[in-house]
């Protein structure tokens, strides 16, 4: 079976939507350079793509490929049919043809939970089935119908409302696979532990929580905490309360004229020459050059 990865930060953008009944226009094969979902209104619909031949049923989906040749190897009833609708994603669904692992078809990311994380550390995504049945399908048909009837009579933001549309349709595809390979993908209890720990790093950086306060706040040692933090988040406590302030501090230098003592003080260093070792081996180069940087790439722009 094959599948497509939707990351969950990809952007959705609605080019055409609409529906098919009968032969017309049909019969011929085609291409076109966007992904486009098909479901099958009633069928069968006998749609060939590329050299492969196939019998799709009512209630059906099947997701095409850019530029992926498609049409149809032989003729349907009059009243078989199905919505089409293409769009962009950026970026764009990944092919992947390899047999899923047993259990959960995704995998929790736990970097996602981090202040610091960027977005090329976000690696979850939608698992979606290139050819489905789901069980949500009259859904699914209720809300091509909408997108459908934005495209017959646009006004205001209808490409905005039709992608978010279509969204929730991938969403739908996506789920009706976990629940039909009856998985129940539960978040453990030791999850969310650590999802507790780091709301409470992100709100007391600046204090430097103590172990103790930890042990307090969560009732558990820290020794077990210290585990728990670096087997889900991959860096240790401390390293993490590190790039929080510094994080904090790229954002005062480059937005405030404190000076660096007075910054190193509000991101949680009492002691700045401590504050700026931490800040070179972090980004590589000194507080002060940070904040040269950055304001020559603010005075560039305005000369």
């Amino acid at each position: 079976m094959e599948y497509l990865l939707l990351s969950r930060l990809t952007r959705l953008d609605v080019k055409w939507v609409s529906e098919l009944q009968g032969n017309d226009g049909f019969g011929l094969q085609k291409s076109n350079p966007f992904f486009e979902l098909i479901m099958v209104t009633e069928g069968p619909i006998y749609l060939q793509v590329g050299e492969e031949k196939l019998e799709l049923q009512s209630g059906e989906t099947f997701l095409l490929m850019p530029w992926e040749k498609h049409g149809s190897w032989k003729p349907i009833a009059n009243q078989s049919g199905f919505y089409w609708v293409q769009f962009a994603a950026d970026p764009g669904l990944r092919l992947h043809k390899e047999e899923l692992e047993e259990g959960v078809p995704f995998k929790l990311s736990a970097n996602q939970d981090l202040r610091t994380s960027t977005a090329e550390s976000l690696t979850d995504f939608l698992l979606l089935p290139r050819r489905s049945k789901p069980f949500n399908r009259y859904e699914i048909l209720g809300i091509f119908e909408k997108i459908h009837q934005q495209f017959s009579a646009p006004k205001g933001y209808f490409r905005y409302r039709a992608s978010l549309w279509l969204g929730h349709i991938l969403e739908l595809v996506a789920q009706d696979l976990v629940d039909q390979r009856q998985v129940k993908p539960e978040v453990s209890s030791t999850f969310l532990l650590y999802r507790r720990l780091v709301n409470i790093l992100d709100e007391s950086y600046t204090s430097n929580p103590s172990s103790k306060e930890l042990e307090q706040s969560l009732h558990h040692s820290y020794d077990y905490l210290s585990q728990l933090f670096k087997r889900h988040a991959g860096i240790t406590i401390g390293s993490y309360i590190h790039q929080l302030q510094i994080q904090k501090a790229k954002h005062l230098l480059s937005s405030t004229t404190s000076i660096i003592r007075t910054i190193a003080e509000e991101v949680g260093f009492q002691d700045p020459f401590y504050f700026s070792r931490i800040f070179k081996k972090l980004e590589g180069i000194s507080p002060q050059q940070f904040r040269d940087s950055h304001m020559h790439g603010i005075t560039d722009k305005f000369t």
